[in-house]
């Protein structure tokens, strides 16, 4: 990209605020049976997502709904530990979603994935805000705020910053 090209705005703070609610209504409508939800960010914006998710999960549901944290090095996830915010035992037999910002490969969920079966769910689905829809890993997302078809060299950047300034960028 040229310095005269600028960045393009794929999703902007009020359709980023659409999407989280939309998203939270389908998992609300897929789990509304569920007595134990857990929705599982990935450090980093993936976190900030899932905060959003389960805020938004609370207000319409009476169910129990919970917000972890699940930390690992998304470059090389073998070779570094992989860590979730609490104990796995809060998973067992919990209905989980698993969410991030981008989904581009998918290794990084599917890694996060692998982590979390240990602890035994009831059920695992995946939540992401934009799928690019380049994947090298068999994994999908069962939640999207918005799919794209990009080119391998383009970029995708979410920034999560609250109010009118978060926003989703193609490059």
């Amino acid at each position: 990209m040229s310095n005269s090209e600028q960045p393009t705005v794929i999703l902007d703070a009020a359709r980023i605020r659409r999407s989280v609610q939309r998203i939270a209504r389908q998992i609300h409508e897929d789990h509304h049976l569920s007595d134990h939800l857990v929705i599982v960010g990935i450090d980093g914006q993936g976190t900030v997502l899932a905060d959003r998710i389960a805020s938004e999960l609370i207000s319409i549901t009476k169910g129990n709904v919970r917000s972890l944290v699940l930390s690992l090095h998304k470059d090389d996830p073998l070779n570094h530990a992989i860590s979730l915010s609490e104990d796995g035992a809060t998973l067992e037999g919990a209905a989980v979603v698993v969410v991030d910002d981008v989904l581009n490969s998918g290794r990084t969920l599917l890694y996060g994935v692998r982590h979390l079966l240990g602890f035994s769910p009831r059920s695992v689905a995946a939540c992401v805000l934009v799928d690019r829809i380049h994947r090298r890993f068999p994994i999908r997302a069962d939640y999207v705020g918005k799919s794209l078809s990009t080119t391998f060299k383009s970029h995708i950047t979410v920034r999560l910053a609250g109010g009118n300034k978060d926003v989703a960028l193609l490059s």
